[in-house]
């Protein structure tokens, strides 16, 4: 919701209560370089929405309560929770709910003002400057970000009184930037990881990517000689099939279709039909021309076919192709998300997957966002996709931020859904990035853990994590590439991509170190500690690290604009290791057992199920990188999957 410094709500009665002892509940620790303070008067009547996001129960059990359905050596593996069960779990108390109602009321805010959402998780109401000031004993200010030009309402910091505090998670628009003093939209676009292809001298220069923070021009497209190319195993080294991947990794063919798998993917990107047509006659010659993926969308979603190139098709097409290729007959379940003309994040998609999501903690933000109905021209004017939707048991995505893009309270949030849902069940699958220890585009941090979210243009500077790669309850993928001149086997090793992209892979300025993971990040900082300093990254060996695994990510055959050429990403492999576990998933079904959910703590208990990938590295802001080493690393995790291998791991289990 957004308002004006102008308006004004004659009914709303100012706060006149007696004043109550206060302390700060945030305070702004870095002042952003992507914010400037604004010497403008606010008018005192001037209204704004605010939200209370309540403080959820059992937050602090999450972790155990995910490892005691996920975790290899539990008594209770594999026994998912409900949608109820968890919305019951973490909804605030009664008491706390009583408590904040108490404080606004005492403080002169009418009850009749307040609304309540139906999973309790926040209070939200209208609210003057003038109030809002008294009743949070602050100072409002409006703030400039200086890449969009959008003005913003915030403070410093804000004041709750003591018995309070605890009570409450956050109060928006404070310290976040959440309040858009004035509309200027602009589209919400995340990074697609495919946004690579190989330079070819004579080829035609890239389009411009859609789909980025900020405009970057893709390298030449490599297309790809027909008919003079025999795909076959012989040469996978230069272009990797759907059956190289197979032989890589043991994937069989699929028989079944008792699972479900999900794509997820943002407008404007899209696949074309005639892109699927043309890769199954290629490449998939089993599947019918005319499969197509179930399609959900979104928050006023469409798959626009009005304008149509690389940047446009390439990570669609990428991941729809690979996807159904590797699961076929299993029906895949494209989600796209967003309209034409706003875009969408995460958390749009969250929302139409679990309706208590899009309440909880105060909502979405309107600074990363997309809020709906859209109020601009041409924009979805229906209402938010609010658990409309039903989740697939694996979930694919290739797009990400930055870590230093988004606040900690914001990331916290979405990756406490993560956890959430996979209690309920769904694996999450996401690529790690593109460009090595650097963040999207290549860019790196101008100050140590990429404090204050400003970036350069990647030649020095600190690494760049991504988010939410970075995530303790999110399965993140690496990149690895196909040695030259080697046999395409189960049993041959590969190497950290380093053709054209870079895997992603680092340690989190935000998230610590989950317990799963504890033991092989800490042989690896034991055994192979870089030499990099801490204003370089976060060398504690406190802190999350990733990727987990990894899988193939160069000269992947892609169909695209009816043309095939070939891709380079951690787009491919991310997709491509969710169809293994896609796989085991169909595999237990059939033997009566359930999903496998939350999949980290079974990986990292079984490192025998991977190949281990020791040579090659992930260069960045100026430097080499991380090296692939013996055991977890942050290039490529435990390593590329063994189908047969993983598959026995899972079966063995509840």
């Amino acid at each position: 919701m957004k308002f004006s410094i102008l308006a004004t709500l004659g009914s709303l009665a100012l706060i006149s209560a007696a004043p109550t002892v206060h302390s700060v509940h945030e305070k702004r620790e870095v002042n952003t370089e992507k914010w400037t303070k604004r010497d403008v008067k606010l008018t005192r009547s001037a209204t704004m929405p605010m939200s209370i996001g309540l403080t959820q129960r059992n937050l602090d059990n999450g972790y155990e309560y995910l490892m005691d359905v996920s975790h290899p050596e539990s008594a209770n593996y594999g026994q998912h929770w409900s949608k109820e069960k968890i919305a019951e779990t973490f909804a605030p108390s009664t008491e706390t709910v009583d408590a904040v109602k108490a404080w606004l009321t005492e403080s002169g805010i009418d009850s009749k003002r307040l609304s309540l959402s139906k999973g309790k998780n926040w209070i939200k109401f209208d609210i003057t400057v003038e109030e809002a000031e008294n009743l949070l004993k602050t100072e409002y200010s409006v703030y400039t970000n200086t890449e969009t030009g959008k003005d913003h309402l915030a403070c410093d910091e804000y004041s709750v009184p003591p018995s309070i505090k605890q009570h409450i998670d956050f109060i928006t628009p404070t310290l976040h930037f959440d309040a858009i003093v004035k509309t200027n939209k602009k589209r919400r676009d995340l990074q697609g990881r495919a946004i690579k292809t190989k330079p070819v001298s004579g080829a035609h220069q890239g389009d411009t990517i859609v789909g980025a923070p900020s405009t970057i021009v893709g390298p030449s497209t490599e297309v790809v000689p027909q008919p003079a190319v025999t795909f076959s195993l012989a040469n996978c080294y230069t272009y990797v099939t759907p059956d190289c991947l197979r032989a890589l990794y043991g994937i069989p063919n699929g028989t079944l279709s008792s699972s479900s798998y999900g794509i997820v993917e943002y407008t404007p990107q899209a696949y074309r039909q005639a892109d699927l047509n043309q890769f199954y006659i290629n490449l998939s010659r089993q599947i019918p021309s005319g499969t197509a993926p179930t399609v959900d969308l979104i928050d006023g979603a469409v798959v626009q076919t009005t304008t149509e190139s690389f940047a446009l098709n390439g990570e669609s097409d990428l991941d729809l192709e690979y996807a159904i290729a590797l699961v076929y007959p299993q029906e895949v379940t494209l989600y796209q998300v967003g309209d034409i003309v706003e875009g969408a994040s995460f958390n749009n998609f969250l929302d139409a997957i679990d309706a208590s999501y899009c309440t909880s903690d105060g909502g979405d933000d309107a600074t990363e966002d997309g809020i709906y109905p859209d109020t601009a021209s041409g924009g979805y004017k229906g209402a938010a996709n609010c658990g409309t939707l039903a989740a697939a048991s694996v979930i694919s995505t290739s797009y990400g931020y930055n870590e230093a893009d988004l606040t900690a309270a914001y990331e916290t949030r979405q990756c406490n859904e993560y956890m959430k849902l996979g209690l309920a069940g769904t694996t999450f699958v996401y690529s790690s990035g593109d460009y090595g220890v650097a963040g999207n585009g290549g860019q790196c941090c101008t100050k140590a853990k990429c404090a204050g979210g400003t970036y350069n243009s990647g030649s020095t500077g600190t690494f760049n994590p991504a988010f939410p790669a970075t995530c303790p309850y999110i399965t993140s993928v690496g990149a690895t590439q196909i040695k030259p001149s080697t046999a395409v086997t189960a049993t041959n090793p590969e190497e950290a991509c380093e053709t054209v992209i870079y895997s992603g892979g680092g340690f989190s300025n935000v998230f610590s170190i989950p317990s799963y993971q504890a033991s092989a990040v800490a042989t690896y900082f034991s055994d192979y500690k870089p030499s990099y300093t801490a204003t370089q990254y976060n060398n504690s060996g406190t802190t999350r690290g990733f990727p987990d695994v990894s899988a193939n990510g160069a000269n992947y055959v892609v169909a695209v604009d009816e043309t095939l050429q070939l891709i380079y990403g951690t787009s491919a492999s991310a997709p491509t290791f969710g169809s293994i576990i896609t796989l085991i998933n169909q595999q237990r079904i059939a033997a009566g057992k359930g999903v496998v959910g939350f999949i980290n703590p079974t990986l990292y208990a079984n490192t025998a199920a991977f190949t281990d990938i020791i040579s090659g590295g992930n260069q960045g802001c100026g430097t080499a990188g991380f090296t692939a080493v013996a055991g977890w690393d942050p290039v490529t995790g435990l390593g590329t999957p063994n189908y047969a291998a993983l598959l026995a791991a899972f079966m063995a289990l509840p």
